[in-house]
């Protein structure tokens, strides 16, 4: 498992730096520069490419996480981990959530709501309580890890860290062929490339939106898949010691 996960992390790294290289050179190539890195066949520039090309992925998936991600979830209200739990919340019915609450509350042991001062403003309160729903959550998380009742979540979180690199791509080439349609755009109509462009536009702006959403729905996941396998978990163990 952990071999196939230290493939996954350095083909995630790779392969949208070696992309996004790509499409640079490409870019550069068009306007008569000289191409990102010159590979002559040899192994030695391969190497070389392989190297830049994961530096590059790497960089990719630091603005990713640390961008990109917030970015998505500040658009998005923040992870469905938490807000799920909230009264009125999205996600989960009343009746399925009051039963998880119930649920965590007797698994563990301990409250699920935190205590709020009544003298403490609504934005505090709020900060409390998305902390303490965070906390019930990776208590959540540790348990599934620990009783290994599911590869589920690490396929979902992984897809999730897929999307969330493949946006931030398609961001940057959004801004980089955007950018050259801008300031080169005499050049782009005396080549009669202007279609071209505008239709690499398009199709970067519709994989940019499939991107966002299947992140977002792949973080949903995740956190659903949490919570079903902690609640079936739980109802198992009851039904068991109720014999």
């Amino acid at each position: 498992m952990l071999q196939k996960f230290a493939l996954y992390e350095f083909l995630a790294n790779l392969i949208p730096g070696l992309a996004f290289m790509s499409a640079l050179s490409w870019l550069a190539q068009f306007f008569g520069h000289a191409p990102i890195v010159a590979i002559s066949g040899s192994i030695s520039d391969a190497s070389v490419l392989i190297a830049w090309a994961y530096i590059t992925g790497l960089l990719i998936q630091g603005i990713a996480q640390s961008v990109v991600g917030r970015a998505v979830l500040a658009a998005s209200g923040g992870f469905p981990s938490w807000r799920w739990l909230i009264d009125g919340g999205e996600g989960f019915t009343p009746e399925h959530r009051e039963k998880l609450k119930d649920a965590i509350r007797d698994y563990f042991g301990e409250a699920v709501e935190p205590v709020i001062a009544r003298d403490i403003n609504e934005r505090k309160a709020l900060e409390l309580l998305r902390a303490r729903y965070q906390e019930v959550f990776y208590q959540c998380f540790n348990l599934v890890e620990q009783k290994k009742l599911s590869d589920r979540p690490l396929a979902f979180n992984a897809h999730y860290g897929l999307f969330r690199a493949l946006l931030t791509f398609m961001l940057m080439l959004l801004l980089a062929f955007g950018s050259a349609l801008a300031f080169e755009w005499g050049e782009v109509q005396q080549k009669q490339a202007t279609g071209l462009f505008e239709c690499i536009l398009a199709l970067l702006i519709a994989a940019t939106a499939v991107s966002y959403f299947s992140m977002k729905k792949r973080g949903e996941d995740f956190a659903k898949s949490i919570y079903d396998l902690f609640y079936t978990f739980y109802r198992q163990e009851v039904m068991t010691k109720s014999r």
